[in-house]
């Protein structure tokens, strides 16, 4: 509890998932490579105003605006966690088309193919 707190990590009933997430921030934000270039772990962009950009509440007017925004920040997140599959998905298959791309030309019997 006491490193949670130096980290200013809120805590949660379940120990094991407060250490879970002490244990990603450590990870993400304290290892070597990070503490000598911060700007490499910190997230860049310009600053997302919910306020401002709150007009899609996905069909919920429930009133609630803690709610709504909470859910929209959730929406983001998955998004977010989308476009990171994406990429990963999209250099999988860059890297096995780098072994199945790449035919060979038997000009002798004017084929292309292994």
């Amino acid at each position: 509890d006491k490193l949670a707190d130096f980290l200013n990590i809120p805590k949660h009933p379940d120990h094991l998932i407060t250490l879970q997430a002490v244990a990603s921030f450590i990870s993400t934000r304290l290892h070597p490579a990070a503490i000598q270039d911060p700007t490499s772990v910190i997230p860049e962009g310009q600053p997302f105003d919910l306020k401002a950009n709150g007009s899609s509440n996905g069909g919920q007017q429930n009133g609630d605006i803690g709610m709504m925004e909470a859910a929209q920040i959730l929406r983001l997140l998955h998004i977010n966690d989308l476009r990171l599959l994406q990429t990963r998905i999209n250099e999988s298959i860059v890297s096995v088309q780098t072994v199945t791309a790449n035919p060979k030309t038997d000009t002798r019997l004017g084929k292309v193919g292994r």
